[in-house]
């Protein structure tokens, strides 16, 4: 069945900006996006949870008038069933019970990290879940519910009570758990080490190390020349995550946000920092050019085993709307680009970049060629501007209800 993602895609139109940054702004227009990868959702996006404008998580002032009373509701039961197979992948089970037929609740699954960064505050904590994460609201129990995988640390599960209405009634029930990481599997770590990634044109040399296991990678390096290239910006301050697909044995590379931070060269406008897909419209009913789609969780590109230590980088097949006109290919290429988030202005760190298509629209290879072995887990802390990406069980993750594929619906930011 195919799967349908509403986005935005955003024109990139040429010239220079501070740094010799190229802006991406123009043209922005409703997209349906069909992947021809493992297209899903995240099923954490943890750095969402760090981004300012997203974070509610600031103390409650109490409201005796409109705030319900505090009460844990200690008949209704919610507790952590461990990991499931659900359709061949790998699941969370939490299972609710004892709780009337005729209660609506929401179920919420964050791990401790999340929690801490609302002081104690339980109330602010529930009124945020209300407003910023009520997608799933049940009624009565018992209720199993499937979540996407865990990473490992401390969680906590609440039960949410709300009225008839959906407003807060102030009930709420909660576990805490432990999650254990497994042991990395043979397939897992086919991927660690050091890898020289080249496209003919351009090369980065990359590592990648564990950050959860038979799960995602960290990977440091893309957009890191050797040398001090005219122009470049060295993108060695930040590091991606990537996905490993227990069932094709395929690591896989994904849009994501990185970090907030105020960028000196904008006289101190604070920025967005993302690693996003772009695409090269070539139709005739809008505008040639690079399109970036700023949707995060799609897969952009994956790796294909070539030989012992030979992999190619093959891009994702998509399908976008641009327009009046629909675009039906492959990524041009995936890279670091930011958002003026008070003027909304979009820009490359680099105009070039490694890509799987020259200006020509010919085919490129992207190669893979290890160059070390295996690396040791990376859970360390790095930053660019004072904004901290953090990694293990210091970074706040939430729990996202599993969905097949079919089912996974993104809604784009309009800007």
């Amino acid at each position: 069945m195919a799967l349908f993602l509403y986005i935005f895609a955003v024109k990139i139109i040429g010239g220079k900006t501070m740094k010799l940054y190229r802006y991406l702004m123009a043209a922005v227009v409703m997209a349906a996006v069909l992947s021809g990868c493992r297209t899903r959702v995240d099923p954490y996006t943890p750095r969402d949870n760090q981004r300012p404008n997203n974070q509610n998580n600031q103390p409650s002032t109490p409201d005796p008038e409109t705030d319900p009373t505090l009460k844990e509701n200690t008949t209704w039961r919610i507790e952590y069933a461990g990991r499931k197979v659900v359709e061949g992948v790998n699941t969370e089970e939490i299972r609710v019970n004892n709780v009337p037929g005729n209660q609506l609740y929401l179920v919420s699954v964050i791990n401790k990290a999340n929690y801490s960064t609302y002081g104690g505050d339980l109330l602010a904590f529930m009124k945020n879940e209300l407003q910023n994460n009520s997608e799933y609201v049940y009624q009565g129990a018992p209720e199993i519910i499937q979540f996407g995988r865990f990473r490992h640390g401390t969680w906590y599960a609440f039960i949410i009570g709300l009225d008839a209405n959906k407003k807060l009634t102030g009930e709420y029930a909660y576990t805490k758990f432990t999650v254990e990481e497994e042991e990395p599997s043979e397939a897992y770590l086919r991927w660690l080490g050091e890898w020289t990634v080249s496209d003919g044109h351009l090369s980065y040399d990359i590592k990648i190390s564990q950050e959860e296991a038979n799960q995602v990678y960290r990977l440091d390096g893309w957009e890191v020349r050797s040398g001090d290239p005219d122009g470049w910006e060295q993108m060695n301050m930040e590091y991606l995550e990537t996905d490993f697909e227990p069932s094709d044995g395929r690591m896989y590379f994904v849009s994501q946000y990185i970090t907030t931070y105020e960028d000196d060269a904008l006289d101190g406008a604070e920025v967005d920092e993302l690693f996003l897909g772009v695409i090269d419209y070539d139709g005739i009913m809008e505008e040639m050019g690079l399109y970036i789609v700023p949707d995060e969780g799609i897969d952009l590109a994956y790796t294909q085993i070539e030989g012992e230590d030979k992999v190619t980088i093959r891009p994702c097949d998509i399908t976008v709307k641009v327009g009046n006109d629909t675009f039906e290919g492959k990524f041009y290429s995936m890279q670091y680009v930011y958002q003026e988030v008070k003027s909304g202005y979009w820009h490359y760190y680099n105009q070039d970049s490694v890509s799987f298509f020259d200006n020509a629209g010919g085919a490129r290879t992207i190669t893979m060629v290890r160059t070390k072995g295996e690396t040791s887990a990376a859970r360390s802390i790095v930053k660019r501007s004072g904004k901290a990406h953090l990694t293990g069980e210091d970074k706040p993750l939430r729990g996202k209800v599993y969905q097949p594929r079919e089912g996974r619906v993104v809604k784009g930011i309009k800007l």
